[in-house]
């Protein structure tokens, strides 16, 4: 055919098939035609829509050569450039080399389309961000992160290049994490998707580019917080929505050459020779770590070695200063740990430890994302050659490296999702240490594993005042411009520490304390022993870890076997009948009487100090009867038997540290075959930590004429907790400041913290606990809150003898278990002696019992804070009770409806002295 006008060919070839453009760019080189430049522009147009039905890097190179030669110089030079120019990015995406400078002289010949201004700043940025995802160190990845995020804003998301530079974000964003470990990219990246899919005004194509951008997003945050399964899973919903987008679609095309890259075994699909040897070595990487974990699940010894083979060849692939030529020591290293267990011989296990070993020298330091990975394998490596002092120190320097890990993360919430293994790698470890009979050593290494989460944000919040006191202005300054700069953080550390970061460095709030400093502890805080509680796990058997106070003669660090302790059925039902951890008693209070008997039924949950409604989780009161009749042969029978055999001479007082979910458990409530509860033959403390412990017990104690302060129902919807509170003041305190209803401001408590605090805190409000850094918090005078973040920042200032937290769910934490943040380790950690607080939402009539006899204990009759709570329990069980003469009459009105009833009484716990 004779082609005169080949222009206006331009908008129906992308629609061709590959023969149709094969005829096409045949019809436009004949020489009858006479080929203006117009016919070239056409020809390179059409050679790269044929690419994308060939991915031959020849076509696409012809493509460009074509246009570069075209002499025509309209405007339509400008769309077929842009539209060549989004070829090779998609291209580089996919793995293929890029000319940098080949593609920006191209972008910058096609110019910016005046439909659409900012397509030309936009292709430029992804350029960089392909050489910086690349590994080219003359382009920064933060940079371009935050040159993306600006294209983001700017670009329509109707133009084929939104979805281009979402695709080319995550890419970045997962090469920054795994290089930085930095869990905030995969967040940001989601928070950009949720916010387009807000939008009403989104076509079908935008929406499935979006809801691809979130479930990416989502994928990369699993697998970072060591979710493998979820993010593979997330990776198979992905690879539906791609498919939901045509065939031709650009942004298709690079998402499909991803999760094939991702969810390959094909060795095949790293032999492309247009690969780079970074792209070639990422891809011989991921295929091996592939083939190794279906080699693994199925006990193959063949598929196990192929995957191994693929990885050494990646190892010598990655080119010199590759930045993930750790990540390949570390798989590797790893994957020859099974096969030694697989009959691989003696040769594996020395080249396992030899990988391993390189994996940590090229680390370098613990700060490093795969230090504690690397350190981890390397500690199984040592179990297996039967060398096993080292493999306990490789333990604890793996452990070393999840304190460094949350520090490094920029704030608290990426903190705690760096330290989700930290507790379960503590287990890990103290199992060596427990098989090699060290008791003491399991101790120290289960205590590395807690607290993380809130440790790191104590050091956060130190980190504006110990730069003003190093005279280092400069980095204050920007560290308050940008305090989530993963870079910065690296360098305030190692100003903070003196020196870079090192297994030595670490803070001392990080740095478990050993048997003896915990034994001194104890002493000062008068108990006799403390006790982690491990569950069964894949790994051994559950027991209990018991650290004796110093002075027991004889006694020392042992470890009790607890063969029925474990995750159990009846845990499990305990914490999912808590649910969201803020579940509405209403039911169970209802049945004590509830605050109003005419409340309607949403209303009756305000019997509970409960912030959410009735009805939002199922009540926990059956399966507390279940649970604390399996914790007595499970767990506290045993452990008293024990005790029994220790010179104690009284009734033993123990500090429970119960591991993962078995914090949940209201140990102290366990009940015996006759009736008998813990609470009624031992005094029970619960402790987050022992390094929490050993921190409180070196704090002076409060003068007893310090300030007290009473808050009492802040909102105006818990007349008994007001009735408890002005009580606990007539009797108690009567020099008290009570700040009742619009008084009881979060300000007016932020006030009297910072000014030292003093005797009492007595807090009678509704308390809440969701999920996140600020999830647990009171809630006060109009319904605003005071999270346990902002109690935390008093830290330097506030000192209290015993805050008394009577409200729900203020002992439960707003992350894992193992990670403690909570209202009740906010005030340990601030600078609170004694906390009381609740396991689950309280019922409002009995805590005000509970609460006013714990006083009564404390102030009349001198029992330290851990005995007052403990008598004060027992006075609730006890039917032939005796009241105060003290008690008021609207208190003592609400004695005879006691029952017993354990969610009445067990759900308050002690922590501290």
């Amino acid at each position: 055919m004779l082609i005169a006008d080949p222009l206006v060919l331009l908008r129906e070839i992308p629609a061709f098939s590959a023969g149709e453009l094969d005829g096409l760019i045949a019809e436009l080189r004949r020489p009858e035609l006479r080929p203006t430049g117009a016919h070239d522009l056409a020809r390179a147009h059409a050679l790269a829509a044929r690419y994308a039905h060939d991915g031959d890097p020849a076509t696409l190179d012809a493509a460009v050569k074509t246009y570069e030669e075209s002499s025509y110089r309209g405007r339509a030079r400008g769309s077929v450039g842009r539209a060549l120019a989004m070829r090779i990015l998609q291209a580089g995406l996919m793995g293929r080399p890029v000319d940098g400078r080949r593609v920006r002289a191209l972008i910058e010949d096609a110019g910016d389309d005046p439909a659409m201004p900012g397509s030309m700043t936009a292709l430029r940025t992804l350029a960089d961000v392909l050489a910086a995802e690349a590994d080219d160190p003359r382009y920064d990845r933060d940079e371009a992160l935050r040159r993306l995020d600006e294209a983001v804003a700017a670009i329509p998301p109707e133009s084929p290049l939104a979805g281009l530079v979402s695709v080319s974000r995550t890419a970045l964003s997962v090469k920054q994490s795994m290089v930085i470990n930095d869990y905030g990219t995969a967040e940001v990246a989601a928070r950009q998707a949720r916010t387009v899919l807000a939008r009403n005004d989104l076509s079908d194509r935008d929406r499935t580019l979006a809801e691809s951008m979130l479930v990416a997003s989502e994928a990369m945050a699993a697998a970072q917080h060591g979710d493998v399964d979820s993010a593979l899973g997330t990776v198979e919903a992905l690879a539906g929505m791609v498919d939901r987008l045509p065939a031709g679609d650009p942004t298709a095309t690079a998402m499909r050459g991803l999760l094939s890259a991702l969810h390959s075994t094909d060795a095949k699909d790293a032999d492309d020779p247009y690969l780079s040897d970074a792209e070639r070595a990422w891809r011989l990487m991921t295929i091996g770590n592939n083939v190794v974990r279906a080699a693994v699940d199925k006990r193959n010894a063949a598929e196990l070695s192929r995957g191994i083979g693929l990885l050494r060849r990646a190892l010598q692939t990655a080119p010199d200063g590759y930045q993930h030529r750790v990540l390949i020591l570390t798989l590797l290293g790893g994957a020859l740990i099974p096969t030694c267990q697989l009959g691989g011989g003696r040769s594996a296990l020395d080249e396992a430890v030899r990988r391993l070993t390189d994996a940590q020298n090229e680390a370098g330091h613990p700060g490093h994302p795969l230090w504690t990975a690397s350190a981890q394998a390397l500690g199984m490596a040592y179990r297996l050659d039967g060398r096993a002092a080292r493999s306990r120190e490789a333990g604890r320097r793996a452990l070393r490296g999840h304190a460094w890990s949350v520090l490094l993360q920029a704030g608290t919430a990426d903190a705690a999702a760096a330290a989700r293994h930290a507790a379960d790698d503590a287990r890990q470890v103290a199992r060596w240490f427990l098989a090699d009979g060290d008791p003491a050593g399991a101790a120290e290494v289960l205590d590395a594993g807690r607290c993380l989460m809130l440790y790191a944000a104590t050091v956060t919040m130190d980190v504006p005042a110990r730069l003003t006191g190093l005279g280092r202005e400069d980095l204050l300054a920007r560290w308050r411009r940008n305090s989530d700069d993963p870079d910065l953080r690296y360098e305030i550390l190692t100003v903070l520490t003196g020196a870079p970061l090192s297994e030595a460095a670490v803070p001392d709030v990080l740095d478990p304390p050993g048997a003896a400093e915990v034994g001194r502890a104890l002493t000062e805080v008068r108990a006799d022993v403390l006790v982690y509680l491990m569950p069964r796990d894949d790994e051994g058997p559950g027991g209990a870890v018991l650290v004796p106070a110093s002075g027991l003669a004889g006694a020392r660090p042992v470890f009790l076997p607890l063969p029925r302790l474990g995750a159990t059925d009846v845990v499990a039902r305990h914490v999912d009948a808590l649910g969201g951890r803020d579940a509405s008693f209403g039911g169970r209070d209802a049945s004590f009487g509830g605050r109003d008997a005419s409340l309607g039924a949403r209303d009756a949950s305000l019997g509970a100090r409960d912030a959410g409604e009735a009805g939002d989780a199922p009540a926990a009161g059956s399966t507390l009867d279940e649970v604390c009749d399996w914790a007595w042969p499970a767990v506290v029978g045993p452990l008293l038997d024990m005790l029994d055999r220790w010179p104690i001479g009284r009734a033993p007082r123990i500090v429970l540290v119960p591991m993962g979910d078995l914090a949940a458990v209201p140990w102290h409530a366990a009940r015996d075959r006759d009736g008998t509860r813990a609470v009624e033959i031992a005094t029970f403390s619960y402790a987050p930590s022992a390094r929490l412990l050993c921190q409180n017990a070196e704090r002076p104690p409060i003068a007893p004429g310090a300030s007290a302060l009473i808050v009492a129902d802040p909102e105006r919807n818990l007349p008994d907790a007001e009735a408890e509170a002005d009580a606990i003041r007539a009797a108690f305190l009567p020099g008290a400041t009570a700040l009742h209803g619009a008084e009881a401001t979060p300000e007016a408590v932020r006030d009297w913290l910072h000014s030292g605090g003093g005797t009492v805190l007595h807090l009678a409000c509704h308390g809440a606990v969701r999920p996140g850094v600020d999830g647990s918090y009171l809630r006060l005078a109009d319904s605003r809150r005071l999270t346990a973040h902002e109690i935390l920042r008093s830290r330097r200032a506030t000192g209290i003898g015993l805050v008394a937290l009577a409200a729900c769910t203020t002992g439960v934490p707003s992350g894992a278990y193992d990670e403690a943040f909570s209202l009740t380790t906010a005030f340990l950690a601030a600078g609170a002696r004694s906390v009381f607080g609740s396991l689950w939402p309280v019922p409002g009539e009995a805590t005000s019992l509970l609460m006013y006899m714990a006083h009564h204990y404390l102030w009349s009759e001198g029992k330290r804070p851990m005995d007052a709570l403990n008598h004060a329990q027992r006075w609730m069980l006890n039917p032939d009770r005796e009241t105060p003469p003290t008690m008021p009459a609207p208190l003592r009105a609400l004695v005879p409806r006691l029952t017993g009833d354990v969610a009445a009484w067990a759900g308050f716990t002690h922590q501290g002295r």
